[in-house]
């Protein structure tokens, strides 16, 4: 039985696609736009989701459950998420890796008929961030990010990408990956390397509260 809000953020996602793809007449465009807001007020009669951080914070799992529901590569609830799919695998060589799978579309293109490097990035930066964990750590940020495009990462076709620790100390974790073609195992499109910082999220929490909130109660930055 699949999941009602799943089905709803999936067609989201098809509309994208199809308002990138067909460039519609002004009759077609005046009905759609009724329908979508019509949409808009159906979906907003709703109580409002908590962030990935705000559920069950005594409970690891379910907050970690729902970052990935609401991430935005791979979040089944996140309309912009493409999604990439996430599981646990391994290396050839036996090392433990991350394996993630994904089929983008003209909405992340790019160069002609091949995926935007910024959003081959952002498919690194969350398998990595997950990958630091593979052996069974404490979670980091991000420190460093190096991607190195070998070739254009085809449009429309299974892509696999896959992570792994090569090296791990005490507050700092290296991750390395490579993105496939999964029709052709072989052709390595993109290469990564991740240096994770860990901390402390409660502390960095508490800092991001402070940046955001003068004392008298308003936001900074307005």
């Amino acid at each position: 039985m699949t999941d009602p809000a799943e089905d709803v953020i999936a067609a989201i996602r098809e509309l994208g696609r199809v308002a990138h793809a067909t460039d519609s007449p002004p009759a077609a465009l005046a009905e759609a736009l009724n329908l979508v807001n019509a949409a808009q007020a159906a979906l907003a009669d709703g109580e409002p989701r908590r962030r990935w951080y705000e559920v069950d914070e005594g409970h690891t799992d379910a907050t970690r459950a729902r970052n990935r529901e609401l991430s935005t590569f791979s979040g089944t609830l996140n309309p912009v998420a493409p999604p990439m799919t996430i599981e646990r695998g391994e290396l050839a060589d036996g090392r433990p890796a991350l394996v993630g799978s994904v089929r983008l579309d003209r909405l992340r293109e790019g160069p002609p008929k091949s995926a935007h490097g910024g959003v081959i990035a952002g498919l690194f930066d969350e398998l990595l961030g997950g990958g630091q964990r593979l052996n069974g750590g404490a979670p980091g940020v991000t420190g460093r990010l190096t991607i190195r495009y070998r070739r254009p990462t085809p449009l429309d076709a299974d892509l696999e990408l896959r992570v792994w620790i090569h090296d791990e100390r005490r507050r700092r974790v290296t991750v390395k990956g490579e993105c496939v073609v999964a029709s052709e195992p072989e052709v390595v499109t993109a290469e990564a390397e991740a240096i994770f910082l860990r901390v402390d999220f409660e502390q960095l929490n508490d800092m991001m509260q402070g940046r955001t909130a003068a004392p008298d109660g308003t936001e900074q930055g307005q």
